[in-house]
């Protein structure tokens, strides 16, 4: 199922993962990094998932990218207000 980007807040200072706040995109075992934001995500099954990232996702994952560029474009604000 795929998911799409609903938000993303992103923190003044890294968090460093801990018991039950882990990097969501690769889990603790693969991922020691600290965190630094918050991603809301949307799918068929589910309107609001929560995802805290590191910033090695934000900086790989191409839909991060496609969502920061759209956000700047109309067409982004009526694809938000459809799937709303």
């Amino acid at each position: 199922m795929k998911s799409h980007i609903i938000q993303i807040v992103r923190w003044d200072a890294p968090q460093p993962q801990q018991d039950g706040i882990v990097c969501s995109a690769h889990g603790i075992r693969s991922c020691a990094r600290d965190l630094v934001a918050e991603v809301i995500l949307r799918d068929a099954g589910s309107p609001h998932i929560r995802w805290t990232v590191c910033q090695h996702w934000l900086d790989h994952e191409p839909d991060v990218a496609a969502y920061e560029a759209g956000r700047e474009s109309p067409k982004a604000d009526s694809e938000r207000a459809r799937l709303g």
